[in-house]
């Protein structure tokens, strides 16, 4: 009744609609022969499902009405629309996702990339091993290549590209792997009708399409320890517009009477789940492989591996000393004569970076000795003594495990007291808290940024910068937040002087130029241990021709940029330069080489910079126009405090061209350097800028000037820079 209220438009439940009250001796009707106010109701009750036919009729015809215009409408707009203006030079590819995601190694895959403008002429594979073949590239946002997979090619991850006239892409991750691999076969959507996988071990390469789920039927026998695990957010950690910012699997597995047997939605802290399935009677079950949320896209690509194979899910301790050789236990599943542990030896090689990996998982290395964690340590007053500069392996053995440490300090000293744990692998929540010697609290922190591991869901190590005001004994308390506590909760404690340092990073790591022309090239510096001084950063490995402009990462600040030209001549193609930063840190000069790296936004609202393999800087052809200053290139530009300095821009265009070209402006040095943005119009081919220097600029800052064009025209946004001018601010 409030269906049909809604539908005629009445209130629910009005007199009309209230039943009639039944008389004495009446029944419930059977048809022709019962009572006459059922024979009133009928109608009533017809009606609504008659008004929905006739109006659902009614709607059908109108939408067919209106389909039929609109088509006719497009037809006629067809015919009327101009064609699309002609590309002024070659888009950039992007790529959005690859299927599949990886290979075995000594095999052939065809595999199908979709983007914008991926038509390729070569596929690019980092690592060695893989060469790519374009198979159809007649579409420019869908395209086919195979990938050629040698027998001995080392497995693990490459990063795969595409090189066309418009440049280099982004990366995406393909998989090299050991073991026979199958791609997904639709219709396999019901748990009724999977896709049938014949033998075991295998890899299954898949996607999650349009809120679709995947069904696979696979052989177990009973005591055997099978382990499933997906690749999916390690393929592809973060979606720009997908909420939670990347593909969040679950596996659940049943059996013959489609009885819930297993489920993972997850491995610890990785969204990527990891199952180890002890089939409790040999036969068939069926895996389904989904969205948490029943979402489902064309990046939606996993890979799921199902096999009896050794899985290490834990080492201890969590890492060691360069140089050194390092007694280990492991802790997983299918391991050898005891399945669940084992032990082994890791060499640490003495230029080892930051982390090695040992059997997949991260192995923390240092130049500090370790010592062992030692039991009982869960109060004050049985904390275990340690001494500075050290580094101590422990677990949280229990849930709700206190460890205790103490540990003296003289005056004014100052102390990184930090926790290594999740980004290790540990699934550790960590908590440290620093009292003075009369047990008072002095410094707590839970959770700290560590923004060279961009990648983890969760930053839960913690750290605390501090300065002793007086000497005598501290304690450090650790614990985890949530309570928990086990084998697998281990950590590295570390308690040692700063090192002021710095980690340098280009993004995008695919920048392109013309040929003529310059790139813009941005470094970002990440600062350790409150390092502020001034990088010199410098460019390497160029061919002949070319030239780079030196460049300043100024003091407290944690961006530079340079530029690189290419010669007039040159040949289109694909270049790597290295780009070096020296500062000078203490009594010492060192040099880090530059790493580079992508910007990836997750979820509509944050932004990550993950590392990569390599530099990719490509010089393209026909390109639509390049800028220039008058500056003389190499000559530092000298200016006063209060001044204004006149530059001439000048614009090249190429031939057919005619575009105007917006310049800009520029502000440096918290707006200490300016300049105003100025247009030049489509018959000029220069315009000229002012560089204005407050009063209040310092003397001898200097800053490194980079010009830029923007030329809108062709449905095309072009930007193009011309050389570094290095800027001085000296006395008046």
């Amino acid at each position: 009744m409030k269906l049909w209220a809604i539908i005629v438009g009445r209130t629910p439940w009005s007199a009309r609609d209230a039943p009639v009250p039944r008389q004495a001796g009446e029944g419930v009707g059977r048809g022709p022969g019962g009572p006459p106010h059922h024979k009133r109701w009928l109608p009533l009750l017809l009606l609504p499902a008659m008004l929905v036919l006739v109006t659902g009729a009614q709607q059908e015809s109108d939408a067919a009405k209106a389909a039929k215009a609109a088509a006719a409408k497009n037809v006629q707009a067809a015919k009327k629309a101009p064609a699309a203006p002609p590309l002024l030079e070659p888009v950039q590819p992007v790529l959005a996702w690859i299927y599949p995601a990886g290979g075995q190694r000594g095999t052939t895959v065809e595999v199908t990339a979709s983007g914008t403008s991926i038509a390729p002429e070569t596929v690019l594979v980092t690592g060695g091993g893989v060469t790519g073949k374009v198979v159809d590239g007649s579409t420019p946002n869908k395209v086919k290549f195979s990938l050629a997979i040698a027998p001995d090619a080392e497995p693990g991850e490459r990063e795969l590209r595409i090189l066309n006239a418009g440049g280099v892409s982004n990366r995406f991750r393909f998989i090299v792997g050991e073991l026979p691999e199958i791609t997904e076969v639709e219709p396999n959507s019901e748990k009724s009708a999977p896709q049938k996988i014949a033998s075991l071990p295998v890899v299954i390469d898949g996607q999650i399409l349009d809120a679709d789920r995947d069904y696979f039927r696979f052989p177990a026998k009973a005591g055997v320890t099978l382990v499933l695990s997906v690749e999916a957010r390690s393929l592809l950690p973060f979606i720009a517009d997908a909420v939670p910012g990347w593909f969040d699997p679950q596996l659940t597995v049943y059996d013959a009477a489609g009885r819930q047997v297993a489920f993972a939605d997850d491995n610890r802290f990785r969204p990527d789940p990891l199952m180890f399935f002890r089939a409790p009677t040999d036969g068939d079950y069926t895996v389904e492989l989904r969205d948490v949320v029943y979402r489902g896209r064309g990046d939606f690509v996993y890979r799921l591996t199902i096999a009896e194979r050794p899985c290490v899910t834990d080492v201890f301790p969590l890492g060691g000393k360069r140089g050194s050789e390092v007694a280990v236990e492991y802790r997983g599943v299918n391991l050898g004569v005891n399945p669940t542990a084992a032990r082994g030896t890791v060499k640490v090689p003495a230029d080892a970076g930051r982390t090695i990996k040992v059997n997949g998982l991260p192995f923390g290395v240092s130049d500090l000795a370790a010592v062992r964690e030692v039991e009982p340590n869960d109060a004050f007053d049985r904390a275990q003594r340690i001494t500075p500069p050290v580094i101590v392996d422990g677990r949280i053995d229990k849930p709700g495990d206190l460890d205790y440490f103490v540990f003296s300090a003289k005056k004014d000293d100052k102390l990184v007291l930090q926790v290594q744990a999740r980004r290790l692998g540990s699934p550790m929540d960590s908590v440290l808290t620093l009292y003075d010697g009369k047990r008072n609290q002095v410094a707590e922190n839970d959770d700290w940024n560590d923004p060279l591991e961009a990648i983890l869901t969760h930053n839960a190590d913690s750290r605390i910068l501090y300065t002793f005001p007086a000497a005598g004994d501290y304690y450090l308390r650790l614990r985890d937040i949530q309570g928990k506590g086990g084998e697998e909760y281990a950590y590295r404690l570390v308690l040692d002087a700063p090192h002021p340092d710095f980690t340098l990073r280009i993004a995008p790591d695919n920048p392109r130029m013309g040929v003529g022309d310059t790139a813009a090239i941005t470094v970002a510096a990440v600062r350790h241990d409150e390092f502020a001084g001034e990088i010199k950063l410098a460019v390497e490995n160029l061919p002949l021709g070319y030239t780079a402009s030196e460049a300043l990462i100024a003091a407290g600040q944690n961006e530079g940029r340079l530029t690189i030209t290419a010669p007039a001549g040159a040949a289109p193609g694909v270049l790597s330069p290295v780009i070096t930063g020296m500062a000078t840190i203490g009594k010492d000069t060192v040099m880090r080489r530059a790493e580079s790296a992508e910007s990836l936004m997750q979820a509509f609202a944050y932004t990550h910079v993950l590392p990569t393999r390599q530099l990719f800087l490509a010089v393209i052809p026909g390109t639509a126009y390049t800028i220039a200053s008058s500056i003389v290139e190499g000559k530092v530009l000298e200016v006063k405090p209060e001044s204004d300095t006149p530059i001439v821009i000048k614009v090249l265009r190429k031939d057919g061209v005619k575009a105007g070209v917006t310049i800009p402006a520029v502000r440096l040095a918290n707006g200490t350097i300016t300049t105003k943005g100025v247009f030049v119009a489509p018959e000029k081919d220069e315009a000229e800028i002012v560089l204005n220097v407050a009063k209040d600029a310092k003397v001898g800052l200097r800053q490194d000037m980079i010009v830029s064009g923007l030329m809108r025209a062709n449905n095309q946004s072009i930007v193009r820079y011309a050389r570094a001018i290095p800027v001085v601010v000296v006395a008046k």
